[in-house]
């Protein structure tokens, strides 16, 4: 580390240069008091240890605070050209577009330098009593805010003094880029007129680049050896620098044919209307690929319809999950093959036969159910495009006698293969363990495991591994009603009902021929609701919000024993929005979130994004916006 001829060349808190430890300490340190120097060597001498040196426990939050700020920055340029002409007896619309747009975010912090520590903590007493850091220091390569060594005391909160924290912390500074291209060009006219109206075409191309780019700055990009290797200049990991780009060439067109018209008076057919559209794209990363649309929509009577449509899909990978930049993480979670875990999962008998077959016997008390260990995650440039295919059918009410009021209820079924997932370390040891072929399926080559059968390493990350399905049932409403229908003046304003109710039939994620089910639990409750109810009259603005979560379990999958109340009630939370225009540029809300301040049961089981407002209470909120 750093040559320090009087002082220790090495202390117990490195670890091929990760601060993971106490600090040690010379027992002539002039911070201490000879009543404390003579207590810390009896009680090392009482010990049969060694008098000349001790360990220092401390909580570092004077040091390294955790403070950061990162500063966002988006721009985007926009432009293009209309216009129409006629040709062949058709008249015929084109479009041009063009966007390009940057976003960027530059995070900066304060950052411990532990070569520098070591040369701060290794203080002496001179002659004249003066305290110094000890000769022949060497500094980090790296700027601090300081490059001259001042003594640190670290015995107790905050006595450091300013130099000393100045000369042990420099400025991590790191820049994520993201930027993408979009090039469009559009024409659409008629084929020809039926009894219903014209069949419609719309043909077009587009051009599409996306790029990522991370600079990790200079500490984040570590200390760089002799031996190429590089060692990390304080508690982050070491991160390389990373990006890439690709573009896409797509031409695309839809058709839209009506057959039957409400004016035409058919029996039996209200409306009736076919539409088709397709997509062949190229895709630099992955290849060319097609994707495409059909759909009907038959109206028997006025106030009753039904439609549908089948679509095939494509998803590319997107630049983060090709690019993101690989570093070393900590993680834990539960060890499949521990004793809380060999009996849980899709096929707990399965599993428990894999972690036989990998000598670990049970009870296997696993080190990774108790704390983070460490691993490495990032981006996968090897991923692939995922493949879905959707079936939707939807009935729809819109009664002629309450006139602006719509009910559609939607069954709606996706599947996903070849689907992008992000596998954490216990993702990963779950498809090893559950899996049909274990241990040769590839899975198992993404962690290790030591002499003791602990987890020693894994390598977390985005992966084509699994399938998804849902299915599930939606019912919107949407009523529009102004208070003047109901004797009320003009001034009354005007009341809106929009309701949406989702209810999950299936969900669940499959791979290497195991099921894990999505729907159900705190995250992802079967049942949701949320009803909006908005009044406005005038620049005057009031809106209430029920939000319902149905009942769901805090596990799914695991035996009905492992969790006491395991089962979770339904929860329901209301939130109120008042907001005024100003101006026709300038408006403001005032908004109660959680206005009954109600709280889960238990709430510290609870998925956290899901209930954020209720966990914090209820909360005020005071907005002003302005328009140019």
């Amino acid at each position: 580390m750093t040559p320090n001829i009087t002082g220790s060349q090495n202390s117990s808190y490195f670890t091929d240069g990760v601060t993971n430890g106490p600090l040690a300490l010379s027992t002539d340190n002039p911070y201490l008091t000879s009543a404390e120097r003579t207590t810390i060597k009896q009680a090392l001498a009482a010990n049969g240890l060694p008098t000349n040196q001790f360990y220092l426990n401390r909580l570092n939050q004077d040091l390294d605070t955790g403070y950061f700020r990162t500063t966002l920055q988006m721009y985007r340029f926009q432009g293009g050209l209309r216009g129409d002409f006629g040709m062949l007896g058709r008249h015929f619309n084109w479009t041009l577009r063009g966007e390009y747009s940057r976003y960027t975010n530059v995070t900066t912090e304060p950052a411990l330098v532990v070569p520098n520590l070591v040369n701060a903590l290794n203080a002496v007493e001179t002659t004249d009593g003066t305290i110094q850091c000890a000769a022949g220091y060497e500094n980090a390569p790296i700027a601090t805010r300081s490059s001259i060594c001042a003594p640190l005391n670290p015995f107790g909160y905050n006595q450091m003094t300013p130099a000393a924290r100045d000369y042990v912390t420099a400025v991590e500074r790191s820049t994520n880029r993201n930027s993408q291209r979009d090039l469009q060009a559009e024409i659409r006219s008629t084929i020809f007129r039926l009894p219903a109206g014209d069949i419609r075409w719309d043909l077009g191309y587009e051009h599409r680049r996306e790029a990522y780019h991370f600079d990790p700055g200079t500490y984040l990009s570590g200390w760089k050896q002799t031996d190429g290797t590089v060692l990390q200049y304080g508690n982050d990991a070491v991160i390389p620098a990373t990006g890439g780009a690709y573009h896409t060439h797509e031409g695309f067109g839809e058709l839209d044919i009506p057959l039957v018209s409400p004016s035409m008076q058919v029996p039996g057919a209200y409306h009736l209307s076919l539409t088709a559209n397709g997509r062949l794209t190229y895709n630099s990363i992955t290849g060319p690929y097609w994707t495409y649309m059909v759909g009907a929509s038959w109206w028997p009577m006025r106030d009753f319809g039904l439609s549908g449509n089948y679509a095939v899909s494509v998803r590319n990978p997107s630049v983060g999950e090709l690019y993101s930049p690989r570093a070393s993480t900590y993680e834990s979670g539960v060890d499949p093959c521990s004793d809380v875990g060999v009996s849980s999962g899709p096929n707990p008998a399965r599993r428990a036969a894999n972690c036989a077959k990998a000598g670990l016997t049970q009870p296997f008390i696993s080190n990774f159910n108790a704390y983070s260990l460490p691993g490495t995650a990032g981006g996968n440039v090897h991923l692939q495009n995922e493949h879905s295919k959707s079936y939707t059918g939807s009935l729809e009410f819109r009664p002629h006698l309450i006139r602006d009021f719509d009910l559609k209820t939607s069954f709606v079924d996706v599947r996903v293969a070849n689907a992008i997932t992000y596998l954490s370390a216990s993702n990963l040891l779950d498809a090893c363990y559950d899996s049909t072929n274990y241990p040769s399926n590839i899975f198992c080559s993404t962690f290790s495991r030591d002499s003791s059968g602990q987890i020693s390493s894994f390598d977390s990350g985005y992966y084509n591994i699994s399938s998804y399905e849902t299915q599930a049932l939606q019912t919107t409403i949407d009523y529009v009603l102004p208070l003047k229908r109901l004797g009320f003046s003009e001034e009354s304003g005007t009341l809106n009902l929009q309701g949406n109710y989702v209810h999950y039939l299936k969900s669940q994620q499959s791979y290497l021929s195991s099921t894990y089910a999505l729907a159900g639990s705190t995250a992802s409750p079967k049942d949701n609701f949320t009803l909006n109810t908005t009044w406005q009259s005038g620049a005057l603005t009031a809106q209430w919000q029920t939000m319902w979560y149905g009942p769901s379990q805090f596990m799914l999958q695991v035996p009905s024993i492992r969790y006491e109340h395991n089962k979770r009630p339904a929860f329901a939370q209301f939130n109120l929005s008042l907001g005024y225009a100003v101006t026709r540029n300038l408006s403001t809300s005032f908004v109660i979130n959680n206005v009954t301040d109600a709280l889960p049961r238990d709430a510290g089981i609870y998925n956290i994004t899901r209930y954020y407002e209720a966990l914090i209470g209820r909360s005020f909120q005071m907005r002003i916006g302005a328009s140019f």
